[in-house]
């Protein structure tokens, strides 16, 4: 469930990387599209990461703040490289696009919707192998332990206090 709550903010936030990346680039005045590129499937990268990560977070067990902030940022760097394999194969649909087409006509998606898609996608499939893989090693879900003690509740229980 969490999967489909965070491919939708990954999205988002991956649009306002984009944004922000964008924004920055015309601010500091980047020139050449290489830059330009390597900003947005940053930013995209950035966003997605930060939102794939958000919604795999359990609020019951969060992991220790060491463990928390290395796969936030392998997942931030990894949904970057997603970011770019989308660049390459929007480039590649953008070319098939383009031999099918005589004359003027509009894409389907444009190169920066590619990146989005692939920073999104790479983050949630991650952040939910991380979270498959935190799960399986801390066992949480074969507790036998009782949350209430049977001895120390009810009228006994009370006595004590």
């Amino acid at each position: 469930m969490r999967t489909l709550f965070g491919l939708p903010l990954a999205a988002v936030l991956g649009v306002i990387g984009m944004a922000i990346a964008s924004a920055s680039s015309v601010f500091f005045g980047v020139s050449g599209l290489p830059t330009l590129l390597a900003l947005l499937m940053i930013g995209a990268g950035v966003g997605a990461g930060t939102g794939a990560g958000v919604m795999m977070l359990r609020i019951d067990a969060v992991p220790p703040w060491p463990l928390l902030l290395l796969s936030g940022l392998v997942l931030m760097l990894l949904s970057a490289g997603g970011g770019w394999v989308g660049f390459q194969i929007g480039d590649q649909i953008s070319a098939i696009e383009d031999a099918k087409c005589v004359g003027v006509c509009g894409y389907l998606f444009r190169p920066r919707t590619y990146i989005v898609l692939g920073a999104t996608l790479a983050a949630n499939v991650i952040a939910l192998a991380f979270n498959i893989v935190y799960e399986g090693r801390s066992n949480r879900g074969t507790s036998t332990n009782p949350r209430i003690n049977p001895a120390t509740s009810g009228a006994r229980g009370a006595q004590r206090r």
